[in-house]
């Protein structure tokens, strides 16, 4: 066993307290930041992509609408037309007389 240096006795102490300090941590380096900054950028671009793809899509899709609309309107058109010559048609049916007899040879 070794021997206890000079002025202090055999017997251990247990400290009763520890020593208040600070303690420290490992601090990550710049390749986490580094790293983290990297994923970003890579997520971003492809977020840009897809907005992009997005905004391509809605546009075709617009375009196609605008196409339905259009035929739809030219259809209530030539609908309201074929009325009106029908409504004209039945006019002047009810306007001819009815009791005349055909002109006989």
């Amino acid at each position: 066993m070794a021997k206890a240096p000079r002025g202090e006795s055999s017997r251990e102490t247990v400290p009763t307290s520890f020593p208040e300090t600070t303690p420290r941590f490992a601090q990550p380096g710049y390749d986490f930041t580094l790293q983290a900054v990297v994923e970003m950028q890579r997520s971003l671009g492809e977020l840009s992509a897809k907005t992009d793809r997005l905004i391509t899509d809605v546009k075709s899709q617009g375009d196609k609408i605008d196409s339905v609309r259009m035929r739809l309107a030219w259809l209530a058109g030539g609908a309201a037309v074929l009325g009106f010559l029908v409504a004209i048609g039945l006019g002047l049916v009810k306007m001819l007389p009815f009791g005349i007899a055909a002109p006989t040879h």
